[in-house]
């Protein structure tokens, strides 16, 4: 019986000795050199495995899967390193000495269309012939790039589209008071039994409205043709290699009568560029400009799109004022032909102004020969 007691006592001892000596990885850190990233810049992740048993951990298995709101453009100190963009991956395998550790960093580059999103990557470690295991995530907040562009006013910077804004609003405002003045005369003048009856049924905010706001979309359009245009005379040309692509996908989701839904997806692709700028070596994300038509939820040319490859170089064009901004499809897109679909409602509301200055110009000669007559 103490021979069975001592025994047993032996076999705890040596299976408490052998979980002890065994492989530990749950001491690992991951950490970064910034709190936040802005859009379209560089991130470095630190990564250090740490073993804290006894037992070398040999063969160990490493994965990091990439961020969906941005890209991974570079991995170092990875033995054996493979990388499967399709599944957005990379898989390695390193040693890792007893009471020991291992580090290796990877870039992430945050999407320019992500900000205010969160940049994040998994990161794992196995070890299946010690049963052990490491499961983390890194995450880490998309802030907004800083601008550049329009006026510090108290601390405050006022974008140019503000200016602008508040400009169309000033003279829409302006032209509000001077059509109502316009119309309120038509009314209230003794000749305007004369003149046709609509016109002193003209509103003058409807009128407004139907002026300022269809003008308003097309110039809207216009800007962005003319953005376009710029891409073709003046940004720069450079040489890009891919560092890493992703696929962009938006849904939306519009209610139809009843209870019936309608779902809508559209599939744009993004790049993660390295060319050089000038006398800069640039990092940065982009496709096209933005104005690219989309039919059956795909970008136009994608079969082309699918043949550029992460390590591929492809030439790219740069906005020599914000080298970030960057394309390698330009020139026009088309979207912008959409906004020409408020020209009728601008004809109509031109046409409607154009009957009230006739009106005016009217009793202005009726009253002028009424004046004649009476001298």
């Amino acid at each position: 019986m103490n021979r069975l007691i001592v025994m047993l006592t032996a076999a705890v001892c040596l299976v408490a000795r052998v979980a002890v000596a065994g492989v530990d990885l749950s001491q690992s850190t991951v950490s970064s050199d910034l709190k936040t990233v802005p859009a379209g810049t560089v991130v470095t992740v630190n990564v250090v495995l740490r073993n804290s048993g006894d037992t070398p951990s040999h063969q160990t298995d490493v994965r990091v899967r990439f961020p969906h709101n941005g890209f991974l453009v570079r991995i170092d100190k990875l033995p054996q390193l493979k990388r499967d963009d399709k599944e957005r991956e990379v898989t390695a395998v390193v040693e890792i000495p007893a009471r020991g550790e291992t580090p290796f960093t990877f870039d992430l580059l945050a999407s320019r269309k992500e900000a205010q999103h969160t940049l994040s990557a998994e990161i794992e470690a196995r070890n299946f012939l010690a049963d052990a295991r490491l499961d983390t995530e890194f995450s880490i907040k998309i802030s907004s790039a800083p601008s550049t562009a329009g006026v510090v006013i108290g601390g405050l910077r006022f974008h140019p589209a503000a200016f602008w804004v508040l400009g169309w609003m000033v003279c829409g405002g302006l032209f509000f008071v001077w059509l109502r003045l316009r119309l309120q005369w038509l009314r209230e003048h003794p000749l305007s039994s004369r003149l046709p009856s609509q016109i002193s049924r003209v509103p003058a905010l409807g009128l407004v409205a139907l002026i300022m706001l269809p003008l308003a979309f097309v110039m809207v359009g216009a800007g962005l043709a003319w953005h376009d245009l710029q891409t073709l005379i003046n940004w720069k040309e450079a040489e890009a290699t891919i560092l890493g692509r992703r696929e962009v996908i938006r849904t939306q989701t519009r209610k139809q009568a009843g209870r019936r839904r309608q779902t809508s997806t559209t599939r744009t692709p993004e790049f993660a560029l390295k060319y050089q700028a000038g006398d800069r070596e640039m990092i940065s994300t982009g496709f096209d400009t933005g104005t690219s038509l989309h039919i059956g939820g795909q970008v136009l040319g994608k079969e082309t799109i699918d043949e550029w490859l992460t390590g591929k170089t492809i030439p790219c064009w740069y906005d020599p004022s914000d080298p970030a901004n960057v394309v390698v499809r330009r020139g026009f897109g088309g979207a912008y032909f959409f906004f020409l679909l408020l020209l009728p409602l601008l004809w109509f509301g031109l046409r409607q102004l154009s009957k009230v200055s006739q009106a005016v110009s009217q009793l202005d000669e009726l009253e002028w020969k009424s004046s004649e007559n009476a001298t």
